[in-house]
C-alpha cells in the first residue's frame, strides 16, 4: 500500500497558509474616541457692571474659547477669575479681549472695578479729590495733603485755598431758602468783604436781628455732612462760589447735594 504522509503533511500546511491568509486579509478596523464636551458659564462681579461676549457651547475639550468683557458706564475692565483656570500664572487674566483652552466644565467671571479717572488708585465713586495731580501721596479718600478746588474735604466743596495749600474755603453741597430780615434795622458790622470774614458778618447779624428764618440764621443752625460750624458767605468769598459755580454744582450733585449754580454758605476749616 502507497504512502501518502508526505501530502497529508503538505495539506496541512496548505490549511495553515490559507488560514493565515485569511486572517492577513480582514480589514483592519477602525478604533474613534470620543471626544469629551464642556460647559462654560460667565458671569460679572459685582453685579450690574458689564458684560460678557463669547459663542456659546458646549465645547469640545481642547476648544479654544474667546471672551470679551464690556463694562457699563462709569466701570472699567480689571481682570477675569476662573474655577479652573490658573489666571494668576497667566498674564491673559488681564487682557480684555481674551482665550483659554477649555479641559473642564468651567465658569470664568469678568471682574469690573469704578473707574479711577485721577489714577491716585482710589476709585472714583469712594474718592472725595477727583483731580488730584499726578504723583501726589492720597489718603484713603483720594485727596492729598494739599487741597485744591473741587474737592470734597470736611463735609463741604473746596472753593478756594491760600498758597500753602493747606487752608482754605468750603461750601456745603445744597442751596437754602431763606430772607434777609430786619429790614430798616442798622447793622452794626457785617460789612467786611475780605476772604476769611464771613463768620464775623454772620455773627454780626445775629447779634441784632433775631427774625426767625433768615438766612445767617439757617447758615447758623445748620448741619449738614456732620458739621454744625456754617456761617454766610462775604462779598469776596462768593466771589469764589460764583467762579467756581460749574464744578461745585457737578460735585454737589455727583455727591447727592443738590447743586446749582450758586451755593450761599461757606465755611473755613480746610
Amino acid at each position: 500500500m502507497t504512502s501518502y504522509s508526505f501530502l497529508k503533511s503538505l495539506g496541512l500546511f496548505s490549511v495553515m497558509i490559507i488560514i493565515l491568509l485569511t486572517i492577513s486579509c480582514k480589514d483592519e478596523e477602525e478604533v474613534i474616541l470620543q471626544l469629551s464636551e464642556y460647559s462654560l458659564l460667565t458671569t460679572v462681579s459685582p453685579e450690574n457692571t458689564g458684560s460678557i461676549s463669547v459663542i456659546s457651547g458646549p465645547y469640545q475639550e481642547g476648544t479654544t474659547v474667546a471672551l470679551e468683557a464690556t463694562s457699563t458706564e462709569n466701570y472699567v475692565f480689571k481682570y477675569w477669575e476662573s474655577d479652573t483656570i490658573i489666571w494668576t500664572t497667566d498674564s491673559s487674566a488681564l487682557m480684555n479681549p481674551t482665550t483659554f483652552i477649555i479641559n473642564f466644565n468651567t465658569e470664568v467671571t469678568a471682574v469690573f472695578e469704578y473707574e479711577d479717572l485721577d489714577n491716585d488708585g482710589v476709585n472714583d465713586n469712594i474718592d472725595n479729590c477727583l483731580d488730584t495731580p499726578a504723583n501726589e501721596a492720597v489718603d484713603t479718600l483720594g485727596c492729598s495733603t494739599t487741597a485744591f478746588i473741587g474737592d470734597f474735604r470736611e463735609g463741604g466743596i473746596v472753593i478756594w485755598v491760600d498758597d500753602t495749600g493747606q487752608h482754605g474755603l468750603v461750601c456745603d453741597l445744597t442751596d437754602y431758602a431763606a430772607i434777609w430780615g430786619c429790614n430798616g434795622t442798622e447793622i452794626v458790622g457785617a460789612d467786611s468783604f475780605t476772604v476769611g470774614s464771613g463768620l464775623q458778618n454772620t455773627e454780626d447779624i445775629l447779634s441784632i436781628c433775631q427774625t426767625a428764618g433768615i438766612a445767617a440764621r439757617v447758615a447758623n443752625d445748620l448741619v449738614a455732612q456732620e458739621y454744625s460750624d456754617w456761617y454766610l458767605p462775604s462779598k469776596e468769598e462768593l466771589k469764589y462760589i460764583w467762579l467756581n459755580s460749574f464744578i461745585i454744582s457737578e460735585r454737589s450733585i455727583a455727591l447727592g447735594g443738590r447743586g446749582t449754580r450758586r451755593l450761599l454758605l461757606d465755611v473755613l476749616r480746610v
